[in-house]
């Protein structure tokens, strides 16, 4: 399969008019009668593979290390969530270590979860409209704002 454009004013392709800066997709039987009458655009596999893009605008990257970097992901990248290899398995613990004790916020799993939702559920009894969508922080804040409101006399003294 190709994607082509006619050279001159137009070419019946797969049975239809095709003019001018017009694309259309033909079989490679189909080129080879009318190949002399069109300009391929994209010669298009008919395998599983699919071409990636990469537009590098830094001058200093070795290219050829690149695409072969890039090559390796690709070929590793479902398989380095199912099996994890010992070289990745070393930066996980090396991440691991360096994130214990770095964490200075609450939001760690199930105790974070149910932080929150006491906080929506205050929220919601003090009449904050839109608590179900709003962070942590933000709850907090609107919720000591809606308490210090309630606090004051009505006369606002």
């Amino acid at each position: 399969m190709k994607r082509v454009t006619p050279k001159s004013a137009g070419v019946k392709l797969n049975g239809k008019w095709c003019f001018k800066n017009q694309e259309a997709i033909i079989s490679e039987e189909e080129y080879n009668l009318k190949k002399a009458f069109v300009d391929v655009l994209e010669d298009i596999r008919e395998t599983n593979e699919r071409v990636i893009e990469i537009v590098v605008k830094d001058e200093t990257i070795d290219l050829e290390e690149l695409k072969k970097d890039l090559e390796l992901y690709v070929e590793n990248y479902k398989k380095d969530n199912a099996e994890p290899s010992a070289e990745n398995v070393d930066d996980a613990e090396d991440s691991a270590e360096k994130n214990t004790g770095d964490n200075s916020s609450d939001n760690t799993g199930d105790n974070a979860d149910e932080e929150l939702n006491a906080l929506k559920e205050k929220a919601k009894e003090l009449g904050i409209k839109g608590a179900h969508n709003m962070k942590k922080e933000t709850l907090i804040a609107k919720i000591e704002e809606a308490e210090a409101g309630e606090n004051q006399n009505p006369d606002g003294e």
